[in-house]
């Protein structure tokens, strides 16, 4: 195994690439550089997770094993670390009390994918067209176009989706694309079954969704925390894990990137703090994927005379644009439900719903079970800290609901807008922690067509008893957050160009889901990993 601790000093090589972030879109990207024989570090702030260790914490998320809202911050971070959660803090400016949180984001290998459900869908054709679709909204940054469209995009996802081992049914509403190299999933258990069969009764077109998921017995598909059985196959298990082992790489954990130091047209330097000390780390190509909230921070704190306004953003786009995944949950309770429902999982979606009547939503997706109480108690802030006295009376009740309902997430598209954008924080405090500030507003548009979207989907399943839990209103649910580092032909309106390499920078690229140009109504995941892809190729064939 090549490991930091292998390599006397890090800074005395020049890498082929430096990868900021060994998530969905640095893990795959590095994973194939190194596999193409290049010399790739990954450079992550979070821990490793590439084996096995008795202090993580694996099989259920921290707020189950602790209280972290009253431990103190120092012992909260170091569980929200094992947990390979991030301990980052977002200011969020937007409501007119501001607010702090932590968002549930991924700090590790694997990033994010080592806590999502594994879910990998495409993006539909439609999506590359963003505009023709959402016409009457005028105030919105939303592109015609991409500058690659879904045809580019298409070999990638199919390579993406081998890689990552997807399991899954053909969508019968995507008629043009090849299911047969997805893996067979499990048969659909009984409740999901009901509501497959309800909706294909009723003309719709449900399929099994596809999921990086090796499904061994009692697997509980470990949505927001880290798997313990190795069922899960995220970016750190599938790509980072593979590229240290067998083709060389080189992984510096708890290493935080601070700063570039650039000139006029190159990165010369990147500037990182690990184990105490500063490292300037020097390599061919740097490619950022830190995350849609911390790559612009990333940029934006690389100020010098050639980037007075943060590296690669002469056209002040870096950190504008930000998009969220606008999720609510409609809640089905079977009729005659007699015993509990037992081993549900991310089973199913359609996509009837993804365009209709001339409004564009998203897809609609099956969540499995909800989590459990001690789930949400742990995330009580100081000013609801007097409902844990009633724990004993709430507590069973939500562990009584949560057996007899079946839950759908309707994922609605965001639109990009200029002034929703993140920055960084006024400075980073101890333990490595990064500070954010968010200035977001869901506009009323997008509330109107979340309302439009959850008032669909009661009608259709009046059957199963309806109601909507509605969390897309609330900024700290910040589901798939992407576009911050927008990609496009012209620079004056973009960060990156069609191959996410930096405008004016020649050996700066962004892996991550902060080149998205518009947000579709769909995971990100695998449009990350198709792209991750695609850059590494081209960088191969640059030499």
């Amino acid at each position: 195994m090549t490991v930091a601790e292998q390599v006397p000093d890090p800074t005395s090589i020049e890498w082929d690439a430096i990868v900021i972030g060994a998530g969905m879109g640095g893990g795959t990207l590095g994973y194939a550089l190194a596999r193409a024989g290049k010399r790739v570090l990954f450079v992550e702030k979070g821990q490793s997770f590439v084996d096995f260790g008795a202090d993580q914490i694996r099989g259920l998320t921290p707020e189950e094993t602790c209280d972290l809202a009253r431990l103190p911050a120092p012992e909260r971070q170091a569980a929200l670390a094992r947990a390979c959660r991030s301990f980052d803090e977002v200011a969020d400016g937007s409501a007119a009390k501001p607010k702090s949180f932590v968002p549930e984001i991924g700090n590790g290998t694997g990033g994010s994918s080592a806590l999502f459900g594994m879910v990998l869908e495409r993006l539909f054709p439609v999506d590359f067209t963003p505009r023709a679709q959402h016409a009457d909204a005028t105030s919105t940054t939303l592109p015609d176009a991409w500058p690659i469209d879904y045809d580019d995009l298409a070999p990638w996802y199919t390579a993406a989706e081998r890689l990552y081992r997807v399991r899954g049914t053909a969508d019968p509403l995507r008629p043009t694309v090849e299911g047969d190299h997805l893996l067979s999933p499990p048969p659909l258990t009984t409740a999901n079954a009901g509501v497959f069969d309800f909706l294909r009764q009723g003309g719709l077109h449900p399929y099994q969704l596809h999921l990086a998921c090796e499904h061994l017995p009692d697997c509980q598909t470990c949505q927001g925390f880290l798997c313990d059985r190795q069922c899960k196959n995220d970016a750190g298990q599938i790509c980072v894990a593979p590229a240290l082992h067998n083709h060389g790489a080189t992984l510096l954990s708890q290493c935080a990137a601070l700063r570039f130091e650039a000139g006029p047209r190159r990165v010369d330097k990147l500037i990182c703090h690990w184990r105490g000390d500063t490292l300037a780390l020097r390599a061919k190509q740097f490619i950022i994927s830190a995350g849609a909230l911390a790559t612009p921070a990333l940029l934006l704190r690389s100020t010098s005379a050639e980037w007075p306004r943060g590296l690669a953003n002469a056209s002040d786009q870096v950190g504008r644009n930000l998009m969220r995944h606008c999720i609510d949950m409609t809640v089905l309770r079977p009729r005659g439900l007699r015993q509990a429902i037992r081993g549900q999982t991310k089973e199913l979606a359609f996509n009837d719903l993804y365009w209709r009547d001339g409004k564009k939503y998203g897809s609609v997706q099956s969540i499995g079970g909800l989590p459990p109480f001690l789930h949400y108690l742990g995330k009580l802030g100081p000013e609801l800290r007097y409902f844990r006295y009633l724990r004993p009376l709430l507590g069973p009740l939500w562990d009584w609901l949560r057996v007899k309902v079946v839950v759908l997430a309707s994922i609605l598209e965001d639109l990009p807008y200029a002034d929703n954008r993140v920055l960084p924080g006024d400075n980073s405090t101890v333990a490595g922690q990064q500070l954010f500030r968010l200035e977001y507003q869901l506009r009323e548009r997008e509330q109107q067509r979340a309302a439009s979207f959850a008032a669909e989907l009661r009608e259709l399943f009046k059957p199963y008893r309806p109601f909507t839990l509605s969390v897309s209103h609330d900024n700290k649910v910040i589901a798939h957050v992407c576009g911050t580092c927008r990609m496009g032909d012209n620079p004056d309106a973009s960060v990156v160009d069609r191959d996410c390499r930096a405008h004016g920078v020649d050996n700066l690229y962004i892996a991550d889901a902060s080149f998205f140009a518009s947000s579709g109504g769909i995971n990100p995941s695998l449009t990350i990993a198709a792209n991750a892809l695609r850059i590494a190729a081209h960088l191969v064939d640059r030499g």
